[in-house]
């Protein structure tokens, strides 16, 4: 978790700091969007990232079969003002073993809104994603982003066992998790839906 002060419980708990300079700052909880939350998500994501792609991903991931309504999480505060999301949702994957192709779980996209970041929405995010993630059957959960964050969640770079995707390229930063408790990630490749596509040449 980031260094911020103070109690934080995931779930539907409520988020507080005791730092002085924080304490004007809104108190925050983690809980599943809601209907009324979708157009702040939107706009979430396109001030986060600076353009619309990652709002856009969101929006059509949400109206396809990938999506998983309990892993697409916000943090509200109480007025209901959204500020971060992550969204997991299911992917593609086929052991080089086996040739045959079953699901597992793509954590994209993460952001929280500038002025709320290192309050540690993020990290909290992510932890209570994993841990929704972590109750179902998906063996293991893919990330594309910076190590120095998602190692502290169990990840690690999907190039060490093997792992091809349409992100190979991105070395390091293309990380996979197994699900605790459940089979080590195995070589094999990643399989994306179209709507990522637009994704790679960023």
């Amino acid at each position: 978790m980031s260094p911020e002060r103070g109690a934080q419980r995931a779930g539907n708990t409520r988020m507080t700091t005791t730092r002085f300079d924080e304490v004007a700052a809104p108190a925050w909880s983690i809980r599943p969007e809601q209907p009324l939350d979708l157009d702040q998500i939107h706009d979430l994501h396109r001030e986060a990232f600076g353009r619309p792609d990652e709002a856009e991903l969101v929006d059509a991931i949400r109206s396809g079969p990938d999506f998983i309504p309990e892993l697409s999480l916000v943090a509200a505060a109480a007025d209901g003002s959204v500020l971060g999301h992550v969204l997991v949702s299911r992917i593609g994957f086929e052991e080089d073993a086996f040739a045959v192709r079953g699901d597992v779980l793509s954590l994209a996209p993460l952001a929280v809104l500038p002025p709320h970041g290192g309050r540690g929405i993020a990290s909290a995010l992510t932890a209570q994603v994993l841990a929704e993630a972590d109750k179902r059957d998906e063996p293991f959960v893919f990330v594309l982003g910076a190590p120095s964050f998602y190692a502290r969640f169990g990840f690690t770079a999907a190039s060490d066992f093997g792992i091809e995707s349409p992100y190979s390229s991105a070395g390091p930063a293309f990380q996979v998790r197994p699900r605790p408790s459940g089979p080590a990630p195995v070589a094999g490749t990643v399989f994306y839906p179209r709507m990522f596509e637009h994704l790679r040449a960023r």
